[in-house]
């Protein structure tokens, strides 16, 4: 009799995380209604907070749109992000991803692929709502380096999120659960300097903004488009807010890549 051999090797690491990237990507340009629903929600909060709310408000030495648009492209990621999780559950109930366990490649690509795709539509979506902050009268004061360095670190803040919501899609059971535990996310988004100066915050609320990741990250991202006329307003210089944003992102990668992990392996 001949013997049944198991597989003796396994797709390198490198091409089954690209692969598994690229497979999702196409499947998300093939419903282009998920994309769609991400620009169309991010552009109608921008033009609601440019136009209905941000009369309301005043920021020191610089135009509200100039304040809100690199504040609201960084704090999109979390709005995105919550359609990743749906996505990754979805793919859960359809067992795509216990096919994947049956296969011979490492389990840490395949959450790697996903990762990837995901973060590519948040950067994606933030780039289209950079275009329509220039419509709506946003004006950048940098340099192209500082502008490359800008997307490299948006880049960088997506892709650890994306394992966040990737890991709420694993442990949430069903598409409905993902999308409302997705939202717990929400609320960084405003307890933070993405839309109101974090002066204007009472005490406490004050000392959580200005220490958690997405002020970090929002004030690198604006000070690198504006430069000197928002760095100014700032408590530190624009590296502690770059160094420490770059900090925040490995930390949560760190967590949420075990965890998502582990949530994988279990199912």
């Amino acid at each position: 009799m001949t013997a049944i051999l198991a597989p003796t090797h396994t797709a390198s690491w490198t091409t089954t995380a690209f692969t598994f990237a690229a497979r999702t990507l196409r499947k998300l340009l093939r419903t282009p209604q998920v994309f769609g629903i991400a620009i169309v929600q991010s552009v109608l909060f921008l033009l609601m907070f440019r136009y209905v709310i941000g009369g309301a408000i005043g920021v020191p030495g610089v135009a509200y749109v100039d304040f809100l648009v690199p504040g609201f492209v960084v704090s999109g990621i979390l709005f995105t992000g919550g359609g990743a999780s749906v996505a990754v559950a979805e793919d859960v109930a359809s067992g795509q991803y216990d096919r994947m366990r049956s296969l011979p490649i490492p389990d840490s690509a395949v959450l790697a692929g996903r990762a990837i795709a995901d973060a590519s539509l948040m950067v994606l979506v933030g780039l289209v709502t950079l275009i329509v902050g220039f419509v709506i009268g946003f004006r950048m004061n940098t340099n192209a380096g500082d502008l490359v360095f800008a997307f490299v670190l948006l880049a960088v803040y997506a892709l650890a999120f994306a394992f966040v919501f990737g890991y709420l899609g694993l442990v949430s059971g069903s598409a409905q659960a993902a999308q409302g535990l997705s939202i717990l996310a929400v609320p960084f988004s405003f307890i933070s300097s993405a839309f109101v100066p974090i002066a204007t915050m009472p005490g406490p609320v004050q000392a959580f903004a200005k220490a958690q990741p997405l002020t970090f990250m929002v004030n690198a991202w604006r000070g690198l488009l504006l430069g000197g006329n928002v760095t100014r307003t700032f408590g530190h210089n624009l590296g502690y807010y770059v160094v420490g944003s770059l900090l925040w992102a490995a930390a949560i990668a760190l967590v949420f890549v075990p965890l998502a992990m582990r949530s994988y392996r279990k199912r």
